[in-house]
């Protein structure tokens, strides 16, 4: 910032600053007068009389009592506001109040309705879930009767097979039996040596064919055993998979609901 001055005669002096600004100060008589100081003996004086005195108390009173009247419109203005304000306060309370009351009164009947409809499909699925557990067991009981009519001709006709295979067995001990006497009554007029030697054959041969006859009965008796194994297993499982139909179906109720 610099002071430019307006004679070339006068010599400015720079200065510097911290900041490493510079200015010009020009060192000059002030151009301008000094106004004369006012004194008591200058101002003039004016003498007061009694009418001039009750005149500036009659306008300061007439002053004050014009502020009490603007003091007093101005609290009843504020008043009448405040009064209006609290009405129109009590009208938005009322109007606030019954539209909460609506509200409330809408969403009571629309919750009524939703229920009615939750309960509604609750009850048509749980039908459902009856007629599919009813389903079930009709299939569970048609499929056990299935089972069980076939596992009883399986063991019919294993029964019947063997029958067959002893009676069969037996008609072969028989023959077996007659050959033997015939060949018994050939050979009598043989020596004792070859009738023992027969005689040890065939007894060699019934015993084979018992040992047979026994290993043949145990077979079908563990044969027995495996279809009453069969037999109790598919029960068993027909019972486990409806009970486990009538649990997940019930588990599935529950959790829906």
């Amino acid at each position: 910032m610099s002071l430019t001055a307006t004679n070339e005669n006068k010599s400015p002096i720079k200065n510097e600053m911290k900041n490493g600004l510079a200015f010009d100060i020009i060192l000059d008589n002030a151009k301008a007068k000094t106004p004369a100081k006012l004194t008591p003996c200058n101002t003039p004086t004016k003498t007061l009389t009694n009418e001039d005195i009750k005149n500036k108390l009659s306008k300061a009173e007439e002053r004050r009592q014009s502020l009490e009247i603007a003091k007093l419109s101005s609290i009843s203005e504020k008043a009448q506001k405040l009064e209006e304000a609290a009405k129109i306060r009590e009208e938005m309370n009322i109007n606030f109040q019954k539209q909460t009351e609506q509200k409330l009164m809408q969403k009571m009947e629309s919750n009524k309705e939703n229920r009615a409809a939750l309960l509604n499909n609750l009850m048509e699925k749980l039908k459902k879930t009856d007629n599919k557990i009813v389903q079930i067991k009709e299939l569970t009981i048609k499929t056990t009767q299935d089972l069980e009519e076939k596992i009883k001709s399986k063991l019919v006709a294993a029964e019947e097979n063997r029958m067959e295979k002893l009676n069969s067995i037996t008609e072969r001990l028989k023959e077996h039996e007659s050959h033997v006497e015939e060949v018994r009554k050939a050979t009598q007029n043989n020596k004792e040596e070859l009738e023992e030697k027969i005689i040890q054959k065939l007894q060699n041969a019934l015993n084979y064919r018992e040992e047979q006859l026994e290993t043949m009965k145990e077979k079908l008796r563990e044969h027995e055993k495996r279809v009453l194994e069969i037999r109790e297993k598919a029960r068993n499982q027909n019972a486990n998979t409806s009970g486990c139909f009538e649990k997940a179906n019930t588990s599935e109720c529950f959790e829906k609901i």
